[in-house]
């Protein structure tokens, strides 16, 4: 391992002192959400995938009420039984409209066994950025919900979010 000479050192100190007193410094916080949501299933080219869009409210901890989309790809299984993955996005919009996140996703669906109206869900998030506060969000969260068929193609949800969000924002000074 090599060691730094004193000019590397005092550049390296010099360096972390700017962005200090420039306020350069990424935060992080815990980021909590809870959602009521609608969706859909539309066919695709392929049988066995469709479209899955979702939109809906969520109240976001470190945001207050914002509107809430996903655009999800829901691929079924071959085999019966198996859970339905699922892969796409997230995005959450202030009330207000200044702040956008956006997130990547990766989850699964499971059939309730005493009702297959009922579902169970969850996903893996990754967030990705966004606009306002979110330019430079990067984090990681889970999601855990259930939904309910309205109809063979429709229905809601209900689900909570919890995870870390870092913001890479100015500091306050």
């Amino acid at each position: 391992m090599k060691s730094l000479n004193l000019f590397e050192k005092l550049g390296l100190v010099l360096l972390c002192a700017t962005l200090v007193c420039t306020g350069n410094v990424a935060t992080a916080a815990e980021i909590r959400a809870n959602g009521g949501t609608t969706f859909n299933l539309v066919p695709t080219t392929d049988p066995s995938v469709f479209t899955h869009t979702v939109d809906g409210l969520a109240q976001v901890s470190l945001v207050g009420n914002c509107a809430f989309h996903a655009d999800v790809l829901a691929r079924f299984p071959a085999v019966a039984g198996q859970p339905i993955a699922l892969s796409g996005t997230f995005t959450f919009t202030s009330a207000d409209g200044a702040s956008v996140l956006r997130a990547s996703v990766e989850g699964a669906v499971n059939f309730d066994p005493s009702n297959p109206t009922f579902v169970n869900f969850g996903y893996q998030v990754v967030f990705t950025g966004g606009t306002g506060q979110f330019a430079n969000a990067r984090g990681r969260a889970e999601v855990d919900g259930a939904g309910l068929f309205t109809s063979a193609s429709t229905g809601t949800a209900t689900w909570k979010l919890k995870g870390e969000v870092h913001t890479g924002n100015r500091g306050k000074k």
